[in-house]
């Protein structure tokens, strides 16, 4: 059974968290538009929306309900299930394993992880933190051991992996 590996498809389920009544299509597909704040994170489609629901149902984490609206076709309201919710929760807690994550992923978890619990959300950011410096050390760690035997593309990549990944520690530091 396939589960929840994107961000986007994380996303809803923690915008399912907050509809308790549960939320359909439409709804869903308001957070990300480009004023709303998941929308300067995250572009998400209405196809890719719907696409992304139909896996969350099959993985069990999402249930779905047909509501008859009289003369208009029925509407699909989608509902967090248990195992979902258990999902969001332990998602929100992991730190990411890239520097490249931050901008997207992390993000994410960030906004709803604050909306949930600050302390959660600070949590996130200490863990973030610490993972993030452990990627910063095993950069230069390879950089340092490396040096003479890697090619001028090799080390920049890795020249430009490390700045990044320090530029990410400071804007971590500064939440």
């Amino acid at each position: 059974m396939p589960r929840p590996t994107q961000p986007a498809e994380h996303a809803i389920l923690g915008l399912l968290y907050f509809e308790q009544s549960g939320g359909h299509g439409y709804d869903l597909a308001r957070h990300f538009g480009d004023d709303q704040p998941l929308g300067d994170v995250l572009k998400l489609e209405p196809g890719m929306l719907y696409h992304h629901l139909k896996k969350l149902a099959r993985t069990g984490w999402v249930t779905v309900d047909i509501e008859p609206q009289g003369t208009r076709p029925p509407r699909q309201v989608y509902r967090l299930t248990e195992s979902g919710r258990e999902a969001l929760l332990r998602w929100l807690r992991e730190p990411v394993q890239h520097t490249r994550e931050i901008r997207l992923e992390f993000l994410v978890k960030l906004y709803f992880a604050r909306l949930l619990d600050p302390g959660l959300a600070a949590s996130l950011i200490r863990d973030q933190l610490d993972k993030s410096r452990e990627m910063e050390s095993g950069l230069e760690s390879r950089l340092d051991a490396s040096s003479a035997f890697i090619d001028d593309f090799a080390r920049q990549v890795l020249d430009l992996r490390l700045l990044q990944t320090r530029a990410a520690i400071a804007w971590l530091e500064s939440l």
